[in-house]
């Protein structure tokens, strides 16, 4: 599976989580330290984060719970910096 095609799914799989925890896009805004509209790419399959926002995307897929559920090829990317 492409790397993108892994990304999206994920992406996909944080949205349910925060769904699931009844946050709003500002509140999870707010855990990740970004503005509303940079969670809301994020969340809607927009966009992955940039290189620069990979610490606060990995704070918030902590606070959901997601850390285990982190593709291999995810965290190689996040880990290299490609």
């Amino acid at each position: 599976m492409s790397t993108e095609v892994v990304s999206r799914h994920f992406l996909k799989r944080v949205n349910e989580a925060r769904l699931a925890r009844h946050l709003s896009i500002r509140a999870v805004a707010r855990l990740a330290r970004v503005p509303a509209t940079t969670a809301q790419g994020w969340l809607s399959g927009e966009h992955f984060p940039s290189p620069a926002l990979w610490p606060s995307y990995l704070e918030l897929v902590a606070h959901l719970g997601l850390v285990a559920e982190l593709p291999a090829e995810l965290r190689d990317q996040l880990a290299t910096g490609e």
